[in-house]
């Protein structure tokens, strides 16, 4: 039964562009060697009425040999050989792809200054693409170490070059994080904390200002997790002097030697 098959290898395949009953009948004639239309059904449960088809179609597209007779029998080309060609058609196509797409950018009006991300893919994808344009000047609010965690050597190089404020609404949830940071009042810290919009809690996670002229802010409302960028000058300096507000007086040093 498929059962005896690997259920990430059917589902790889399928990322790769082949059907579900192509993917398990490869894998079937590959783990068979030399087989036969029933052997495969009987392996991977492809519908008797369909392994037939899908086979040929596997054999049309390069990746199975055919010996007629009666039985027919199928066996697999090198996998080797299959998957290299899948990887050179899929860098092809990408490429023409995106060359094409460039091409229709050129003819594109200018774009809204305000954009949703919805995937965590595209969160982290832009918030790198932020930090890589950084000049002179980041502001970064988070609620947890972990997002600033995962961008730690970004913040760092830009460390070296760029004026950096690290704000955060508990210290001591930070503090083996190698970075000086500067706490809110806590009147921000418990707005923060209790944002409900229509009867759903918000946790606001991360924001970030680059040069005074971008921002990006990620929350989660439920179980949805989304990020906010914003491309407006005038609000972003808006949303710099807000967060200038609402920091505590003192500025706290990280002690590096303790960590």
């Amino acid at each position: 039964m498929f059962s005896q098959l690997n259920p990430q290898l059917i589902h790889n395949l399928e990322r790769l562009g082949l059907t579900e009953n192509e993917a398990k009948a490869y894998v079937g004639v590959v783990s068979l060697r030399e087989t036969t239309a029933r052997e495969v059904h009987e392996l991977t449960n492809v519908p008797r009425a369909k392994i037939y088809e899908v086979l040929k179609v596997l054999a049309k597209k390069g990746y199975l040999e055919i010996r007629q007779g009666s039985p027919t029998y199928f066996r697999a080309v090198d996998p080797k050989q299959v998957i290299g060609k899948i990887k050179d058609e899929f860098i092809n196509c990408a490429i023409e792809a995106l060359d094409q797409l460039n091409e229709l950018s050129y003819e594109l009006p200018k774009t809204s200054p305000v954009w949703c991300i919805q995937s965590e893919w595209g969160i982290k994808n832009r918030i790198r693409e932020i930090l890589s344009g950084v000049k002179e000047e980041l502001i970064v609010f988070a609620s947890s170490p972990e997002i600033l965690q995962e961008f730690e050597a970004d913040l760092k190089k830009l460390e070296k070059t760029c004026r950096l404020t690290f704000i955060v609404n508990e210290l001591d949830r930070f503090k083996l994080l190698p970075f000086e940071f500067r706490e809110t009042t806590k009147e921000f810290s418990d707005f923060m904390n209790n944002i409900v919009i229509d009867g759903l809690q918000y946790d606001e996670q991360f924001f970030m200002i680059a040069d005074g002229k971008e921002s990006i802010g990620v929350h989660s409302a439920g179980n949805k997790r989304e990020a906010v960028v914003i491309k407006l000058p005038v609000v972003c300096y808006l949303q710099k002097m807000i967060y200038n507000r609402v920091l505590e007086p003192s500025f706290i040093k990280k002690d590096l030697n303790s960590v």
